[in-house]
């Protein structure tokens, strides 16, 4: 507690409170060029809102900024000595966004219809980010649909990996922000909170939002009122894409492949296809005494995997009497296909293998989705309606190979393990923004959401055979070597959302006050079912089995002559029905409000202070194999209720106008997920989790303090520092028991995280054409670069880890991306061309247990080369080759001795892909 007050004692001593709130003006961009010199920028030209004093001069590019406009609809004028001048009507700028007007002037008067874009609010391009960026108070950073294309980011996943202390740790679903993975982030579209489609998993799958629907994608790594407080490292929102001009109308078609899986014998999943639909959910089984499953335990085969993709796009914008309705549609489809060859190995303290097997994995995953947003404006107010359909298919086909102990015990024997697996998950998104100006000072915007998620495991298939040199066998000890399991997570969310803004002071010419008041309201309400149903095998002696063809073995006729009986999770049901699927229910309900008072104390110092109360309650219900608080008197379900009040504060100082320092400080908390409550447990090869339904909610204190140098509209210097203590955190360990099992406690007191971030943005240089060119060409450079210390306890106990305090799981100490993108332009050819490089350093994959040192991910680096060309007016060819450098991806592993092992290592292949499109 002292620590506490002592944090936020220093915190109020600076003068520079700090929190961030969601925007209330807006900004114009662009550039003018001069028509008279065949396009050249025109620099020191005069761009003013017509009859107000706002205005400013175009830089040396032809660039130009008006920003901290209240919204509203405005007439801009481009003015030069000697030139025409032109006035842009009925232009209109948004609160939180970026219109962007870019046009050319000449000695004759120009034509409206030469405004490339007009009267439209952007937020895809870099220079609008940026400006974004600049313009906040609070610390935000954000990648937009123009970057995503630069760098050939194909999905949301990868766009955050992007910036700045944002890492993906292999075989981890979603991402790590400053070292704090899945259970420290959120995730939201368009501001609203998404579901999962996982179990195993707090947030919903980055992957699934591919970058066809993407506007931008934002990271708050900082708290603030109108955030949910469910979060320490990050909140990653998504908005989605919007009409951009009178109409849209594109169609794309790409192909490529990856060097490892394109000409390989590949191994399919029986009963799911190339589409990804078909897969029944449902078990087959009526009855333990008949075997009627549909799909072969054989995989199929294939060879030439191409990968294939198709997308379209289409809107228009339409007139309503004086107002404006407009709609877009967006559908695309995506299939890849990977593959992984390598070796795998569990040692124990003194480095000797328990499992030593080598693999090869065969990865296939297809995708659809379909969008639309419809956006009706109406005096200064508008509505828009989001809704969405992602379905995404995963299947994989692993084979292991080698020594394993319980399953080859005799040293001539060898264990062959085959796991066949379909996920087929799908989401409903539907989502209605309204935002409404109620007077002068006050305006409200409202929201509501109702999502649906549906996520499958069909026929989950796995097999466990030994071979002695010549023949296989089933491997016996447990039925479960032999399993099919069938699973079924449903989850309704509602969603809801009102935020009142109060404009306080004096109203000047350009509408702008000395401050403003926001209050708000939360409400959130999350059903989730999950159900399942294992088959296990159950051999009394082994019997021999073809590999190729075990339907031999496993069928309704060795199963009536006794050969093998079927059981369930439940057993064989002398008092119950085992095929009663176990199960777990959670219900969580979250009201919050919410209030900051935003004050410009003058031209430079701005703050806010903010306070957002919760009220979370949380129940989980369920009846596994290891209890039931459904059915059991003396087992209770798990219930939380808890009450935060989560106080931020945020301040930002404008040295100059270009030179900004932010400082943010806040409070949150990290609630158990219902899985990590739930105590049912999840198999996998190497490996089984169950849930802990003692465990309590973390508290975390967040400090942030930023310096940013804005070089010119497009360039940046950036420098943050941060500090987090988390109370009670919440780690997966490995339980003491002979099994390989792993849990969910509250381990030690305290976790602490630090580190620093930098970036840059630098145009290296601009090369044009001669005289009567209309060629240019321009280099430019990125990087950011993050260095993390973590700390955590892990004395408890309950706990049997290796060290008494180590790094946090993920934290990676370095990070590193960087790119170098090349520009050319000219009259009917255009070519923008990228390398990009990622790095991160060794990091810990799994904490070390039972005397045997952490599992650690070597770091490594990727390199991928992006091509993107516009020719002819209306087509366009993108290329690009990822993962070019195909580094091994390692995990290690130290015995008691300090001698390290190589305990899992594989190759993922580069990917090529080329792509065509047209657009009107």
């Amino acid at each position: 507690m002292k620590q506490i007050v002592t944090l936020f004692a220093l915190i109020f001593i600076t003068n520079l409170p700090m929190l961030a709130q969601e925007e209330t003006t807006g900004s114009i961009v662009g550039k003018l060029t001069d028509k008279e010199m065949n396009g050249d920028p025109l620099p020191f030209a005069n761009v003013i809102i017509k009859g107000t004093s706002k205005g400013t001069t175009t830089d040396f590019d032809g660039l130009y900024v008006l920003d901290k406009l209240q919204p509203g609809t405005y007439t801009v004028e481009f003015s030069f000595v000697g030139y025409e001048t032109l006035e842009v009507p009925n232009v209109e700028v948004v609160a939180g966004k970026v219109t962007e007007i870019n046009t050319g002037l000449g000695a004759s008067a120009a034509a409206l219809d030469e405004v490339v874009i007009s009267t439209v609010s952007r937020r895809d391009s870099e220079v609008a980010l940026l400006l974004e960026q600049k313009g906040a108070i609070a610390i935000k950073e954000s990648i937009g649909a123009q970057e995503l294309a630069r760098k050939g980011v194909s999905d949301a996943e990868s766009a955050v990996t992007k910036l700045a202390g944002v890492s993906k740790q292999e075989g981890v679903k979603n991402v790590f922000v400053r070292g704090l993975g899945d259970r420290y982030n959120s995730t939201t579209l368009n501001g609203l909170p998404l579901p999962s489609e996982d179990p195993e998993y707090k947030n919903i799958a980055l992957e699934f939002f591919d970058s066809n629907i993407i506007n931008s994608l934002s990271i708050s790594k900082t708290f603030r009122p109108e955030i949910y407080g469910d979060m320490a490292g990050a909140n990653i929102d998504i908005v989605s894409k919007e009409l951009y001009g009178s109409e849209a109308l594109q169609i794309g078609i790409g192909t490529g492949f990856n060097s490892l899986a394109v000409n390989r014998d590949f191994k399919t999943v029986d009963g799911a296809s190339w589409f990804g639909y078909g897969t029944d959910n449902n078990s087959p089984i009526t009855s333990l005494n008949n075997y009627d499953f549909q799909n072969s335990l054989a995989p199929n085969s294939r060879n030439t995997q191409i990968n294939t993709q198709a997308s379209f796009q289409a809107g228009k914008r339409f007139d309503i009497g004086e107002n404006e309705f407009s709609a877009l549609l967006i559908g695309s489809m995506d299939s890849k296909y990977a593959y992984q060859e390598g070796n795998t190995k569990v040692i124990n303290a003194q480095g000797l293998p328990l499992r030593n097997l080598d693999f090869q994995k065969y990865l296939y995953n297809v995708s659809q989705i379909l969008m639309g947003n419809f956006n009706y404006e109406f005096n200064d107010n508008n509505l828009e309606l989001n809704s969405f359909y992602i379905h995404n298919n995963s299947q994989s086909v692993g084979e292991y190979f080698g020594q394993s102990a319980n399953i080859s015990e005799e040293e001539t024997d060898y264990a062959f393990i085959r796991r066949q697996q379909v996920n087929d998950n799908s989401i409903f998104v539907n989502q209605l923004h309204g935002n409404f100006k109620l007077s002068e000072r006050l305006d409200l915007n409202a929201a509501v959401a109702y999502n649906m998620t549906r996520a499958n495991e069909p026929d989950r298939r796995q097999n466990t055979f030994v071979y002695n040199g010549s023949n296989y066998r089933v491997a016996v000890g447990t039925p479960a070597y032999n399993l099919r399991f069938f699973s079924e997570l449903e989850e309704n969310e509602i969603a809801g959302h009102l935020n009142f803004n109060y404009k306080i002071g004096e109203i000047e010419g350009d509408g702008s006050t000395k401050g403003q008041i926001n209050l708000g309201y939360d409400y959130k309400d999350t059903d989730r079912t999950f159900e399942f149903l294992q088959f296990n095998h159950d051999f009394g002696s082994p019997a021999p089995v073809d590999t190729n063809n075990p339907d031999l073995l496993f069928n309704d006729e060795n199963l009536s002559n006794n050969t093998f009986r079927l059981t369930t999770n439940s057993g064989f049901g002398d008092d119950f029905n085992p095929l009663d699927p176990f199960f777990y229910e959670g219900e969580k309900t979250i009201h919050a409000g919410f209030a900051d008072v935003v004050y410009n104390f003058n031209t430079k110092l701005t703050t806010i202070l903010g306070m957002r109360y919760e009220n979370v309650e949380q129940y989980v219900n369920w009846n596994t194999n290891l209890s039931s608080s459904a059915d059991d008197l003396n087992v209770d379900p798990s219930t939380i209720n808890k009450n935060y009040f989560l106080p931020s504060i945020t301040g930002k100082y404008n040295f100059s106008e270009n030179s900004i320092l932010r400082v943010v400080g806040s409070k949150t908390y990290t609630f158990p997920q219902f899985k990590e409550v739930a105590p049912f447990v999840y198999e996998d090869v190497n490996f089984a989790s169950y849930g802990n339904p003692d465990l309590q909610p973390s508290d975390n204190y967040n400090f942030d303090i930023k310096y940013e140098y804005y070089l010119s509209s497009s360039e940046i210097l950036s420098l943050t520092g941060f500090y987090k203590k988390i109370i009670d955190p919440i780690n997966r360990v490995q339980v003491n028991s002979a099994a390989n099992q792993l849990s969910y406690i509250n381990s030690g007191d305290e976790a602490d995280v630090a580190g620093v971030e930098v970036e840059v943005r630098k145009d290296i240089f601009e090369v044009e054409g001669g005289e009567n060119s209309t060629t240019n060409q321009e280099l430019s450079f990125g990087l950011n670069a993050s260095y993390l210390y973590s700390r955590q306890d892990l004395t408890d106990e309950s706990t049997n880890f290796t060290n008494n305090e180590d790094q946090l799981e993920g934290a990676a100490p370095f990070l590193l991306n960087t790119d170098l993108t090349h520009n050319y332009n000219s009259e009917n050819f255009a070519l923008t061309s990228s390398v990009v490089l990622n790095y991160f350093s060794d990091r810990i994959y799994s904490l070390g247990v039972q005397q045997k040192g952490n599992i650690v991910e070597t770091g490594i680096p990727t390199l991928d080369f992006i091509a993107r060309s516009t020719f002819a007016e209306h087509w366009g060819i993108n290329f690009k080759v990822q993962n070019i450098l195909n580094p091994d991806f390692e995990l290690t592993q130290e015995d008691i001795n300090g001698n390290s092992q190589v305990i899992n290592s594989f190759k993922k292949g580069a990917t090529f892909s080329i792509g065509i499109n047209y657009s009107l």
